[in-house]
């Protein structure tokens, strides 16, 4: 059975001072978004707030991070941002991000690559096994009920299984 990736969330309110003069989220702001989301998750599901990070043995490094607008976020607006890491590549993670409004409609795409970096030598390494491990749900039992539903790695079969399988 495939590893199901786990699904960070969070919501936002756009703030007037996040926005452009046509009314518009601010371009740069996305980024601000998607990195603090990710932050946020970190901090929510692995238990590495801000102190933490500093006493761990590596850094994560944002390398690039690549936006596609979709449609215009406005003041007031709440938003929702999901992403999960859809594969290692050494001591890359690619994670995908989704921006979505209050009726499910993508207004935004990410692709975010986060590098695993060794504090010691301030070199790139590939990412542990362990640590790759704490964005993976935990295999269920053969035949085991997994969140309600029976196979998580099934199209169709939930949101999980929906995000994890546009890999392109």
């Amino acid at each position: 059975m495939p590893k199901v990736p786990i699904v960070y969330k969070s919501t936002h309110r756009i703030k007037f001072s996040e926005l452009d003069p046509y009314g518009h989220v601010n371009t740069g702001n996305y980024a601000t978004y998607y990195v603090d989301h990710r932050m946020e998750g970190l901090r929510d599901h692995a238990g590495w707030d801000l102190k933490t990070l500093g006493t761990l043995p590596f850094m994560v490094w944002v390398r690039r991070i690549e936006i596609d607008f979709l449609r215009p976020a406005r003041g007031d607006q709440e938003i929702t941002i999901t992403s999960f890491v859809r594969e290692f590549r050494g001591s890359d993670a690619l994670i995908e991000c989704t921006m979505t409004d209050s009726a499910g409609k993508d207004v935004s795409r990410c692709l975010m690559i986060v590098a695993h970096v060794d504090k010691e030598t301030n070199r790139a390494t590939d990412w542990p096994p362990d640590i790759m491990a704490l964005f993976l749900e935990k295999t269920p039992e053969p035949g085991a009920v997994w969140r309600g539903r029976r196979d998580p790695g099934v199209a169709g079969d939930g949101e999980i299984s929906r995000m994890a399988g546009r890999q392109g």
